[in-house]
């Protein structure tokens, strides 16, 4: 064989072996006959739920205990994920994953990559931390930390700030400082000091842990407004926070409500929204509009240091770097590991809670609790801006213990209602000065029914139909009967704002206008008895309108003020209503308000089973500025009883 031939031939073995070298003797993974979208979907799915039990994997049992490494600081958050069509390279496949972590704030998003290999003819996800974040390592996980937002205030008239945010002081013992003996000691002074009930707090030392902080007290002020002797007690420290309150203490308190920090219970029904330790409304408006009020929090995602996930049939729990067990709380820094620093991700700041607007005049708020809070019996006041409707007052007597009788309450309106009756007869075809009778007593239906027992005995007789209105002549009402139906007077309601309920945002009873059952029924109706109930914020809402010459439905909520429903109240009817209203003033049960009122109404009520009957006392008013209703439960008569107190918040 000659030399070329020999080189040739040496040349193709060289190839030959070369070419077996390249492909290592072993023949590459051929791409599966089906395609990976269902493994796709099912990753896509798993990572949405935190669970890849049902995704093939490379090793499963890595995956998913990795997964749950990952994701156990995050606070139970979780992301949407989507997929892209996957990519195929012979027995590879990727695909890109868009993220989308829904914060309260704001979203989270990024995209990731995850590949599958071919396995015996199917596919299988290859593993990596990254999948999940591309920063994310086998010693790294996510930690979420929550910032809650700034709380917003509730405003009133002028937007003058009624409830916000305020520096406080908490007073209290730290049990870090005292223990045993000692501190129950230092809890009974303290009590002593501050006046609070000391078998209840020194019970609370006794039960609190050794590294706890057991508050005592808030108050509002500096720390040199506190008393020398505190700085004397072992134990007893001062510390700086934070309180949602009113800014004139114990001013509309049942309206406005209290805020602090959420309860077991809150917590649970809240869905995630809240969690331990935020500040929520636990009363009034503070809890109605918590959402509202509340904000939306800040949500910050940090890649922090972590051991690998070491899968072993040993229990033992996994050893950080220095041979110490991993702390589990997703909220404590893991020891730092080779992996490297933390590193924030994504910062979404908090949005602020956004103020809730009220009508209310906390300077006129504040008068009119004054003159009612010492009734002995619940009374309750209601103002209204006739311009407007505006809320402005919601007074309660401190008798009434908190109740919020003044928009909620439900008592006959007794005479006042005479008003809506009135108005029901003006469109039967009566005029102020139609002649109706009025005598002493008047049967229907066998019932017996008379006037107040002080009504003058030289008045009995014909009168005109203001007349009736400025003396409260029960029986010139109901003498009119015919005139009448329950439809006219609940129509007759609904134009001056009563009767008809509605959603305004806050707790409040507009009235109720039942239809009568029988002819007594409508009898006793026509002067505000029987199944006829009312609030005073109702009845202030009637005066308002006969002030403002249209329906007006009282509101309390500035973006949130009710439609008036039905016929609506027309100026000449308002007119009509307003002579008859100025003449009780002028010449009737209300001639105290002279000179400070328009137009008023008396009225008195009875209630119970007791002989003789129990009344209620009703009043109501209106100038150019204010409408206003005033019930005191137990009272000898609207005028004097009810009278003086719109006198005196007038004057």
């Amino acid at each position: 064989m000659s030399g070329s031939r020999l080189l040739t031939a040496a040349t193709a073995l060289l190839l030959v072996v070369l070419m077996a070298g390249c492909t290592g003797g072993t023949p590459q993974r051929q791409r599966p006959a089906e395609p990976v979208d269902p493994q796709v979907a099912a990753l896509v799915a798993g990572l949405a739920e935190g669970d890849l039990s049902q995704v093939p994997a490379s090793s499963n049992e890595l995956a998913e205990a990795d997964l749950a490494d990952i994701l156990k600081g995050m606070d139970g958050y979780l992301p949407t994920v989507t997929a892209d069509e996957p990519g195929y390279d012979g027995g590879l496949a990727t695909v890109v994953l868009h993220y989308t972590w829904p914060f309260p704030s704001g979203d989270w998003t990024y995209d990731a990559t995850a590949t599958f290999r071919a396995d015996d003819d199917r596919w299988v996800l290859q593993w990596e931390p990254s999948l999940v974040h591309p920063e994310l390592t086998s010693q790294s996980r996510l930690v979420h930390t929550r910032t809650q937002a700034t709380r917003g205030k509730i405003v009133g008239k002028s937007n003058t700030v009624l409830m916000k945010q305020m520096p406080v002081l908490r007073l209290g013992i730290d049990k870090t400082k005292v223990s045993g003996r000692d501190a129950v000691d230092s809890a009974t002074r303290l009590a002593k000091l501050l006046d609070i009930n000391a078998k209840a707090f020194v019970q609370r030392v006794r039960d609190a842990g050794d590294q706890a902080f057991v508050e005592a007290l808030v108050v509002r002020g500096s720390r040199a407004d506190v008393s020398p002797r505190f700085g004397d007690i072992d134990g007893a420290v001062i510390l700086d926070a934070e309180r949602v309150l009113a800014t004139r203490p114990g001013v509309a308190t049942n309206i406005l409500g209290t805020a602090g920090e959420a309860t077991a219970e809150i917590v649970e029904n809240s869905d995630g929204r809240v969690q331990p330790g935020d500040t929520v409304g636990l009363s009034g408006l503070q809890q109605r509009y918590d959402e509202q009020l509340a904000g939306k929090p800040g949500a910050t995602v940090t890649l922090v240091p972590r051991p690998p996930v070491v899968i072993a049939t040993d229990p033992e729990p996994s050893q950080g770097a220095s041979g110490q067990a991993e702390p589990s709380d997703p909220g404590q820094s893991p020891a730092a590991t080779p992996s490297g620093e933390r590193k924030v991700l994504v910062e979404l700041d908090p949005v602020a809670g956004k103020n809730v607007k009220t009508t209310l005049d906390i300077k006129l708020q504040a008068r009119a609790e004054k003159l009612v809070a010492s009734s002995k019996s619940p009374a309750a006041m209601a103002v209204v801006d006739p311009r407007t409707g505006a809320v402005r007052v919601l007074a309660v007597s401190r008798s009434a213990r908190g109740q919020q009788l003044a928009n909620t309450g439900r008592y006959a309106p007794g005479s006042t209602f005479k008003i809506v009756t009135a108005l029901a007869l003006l469109r039967s075809g009566l005029k102020p000065t139609s002649t109706v009778n009025c005598p002493a007593t008047t049967t229907v239906d066998g019932r017996v029914i008379k006037n107040y027992t002080d009504f003058p005995a030289d008045r009995i007789g014909r009168m005109s139909l203001t007349e009736a209105i400025a003396l409260s002549c029960n029986t010139a009402f109901v003498n009119e009967r015919d005139r009448l139906s329950g439809k006219a007077l609940r129509e007759a309601a609904a134009s001056l704002g009563m009767g008809v309920d509605h959603d305004a945002g806050f707790p409040v009873f507009y009235g109720d206008v039942p239809k009568p059952e029988n002819v007594v029924g409508l009898a006793e109706a026509s002067f505000g008895q029987g199944t006829v109930q009312a609030s005073p914020l109702a009845m202030a809402g009637v005066a308002a309108s006969v002030s403002a010459g249209r329906t007006t439905v009282p509101y309390l909520i500035d973006d949130n003020r009710p439609k008036q429903k039905g016929k609506a109240l027309t100026r000449s009817e308002a007119k009509d209503l307003r002579t008859m209203m100025r003449a009780v003033v002028t010449a009737g049960s209300g001639r105290t308000l002279s000179g400070l009122a328009t137009g008023a109404k008396t009225g008195t009520a009875e209630y119970g089973n007791a002989k003789p009957p129990k009344t209620h006392a009703w009043m109501i008013a209106y100038n150019s500025d204010l409408a206003v209703a005033m019930m005191v439960t137990d009272g000898t008569s609207g005028s004097g009883t009810a009278g003086p107190y719109i006198h005196d918040l007038l004057s």
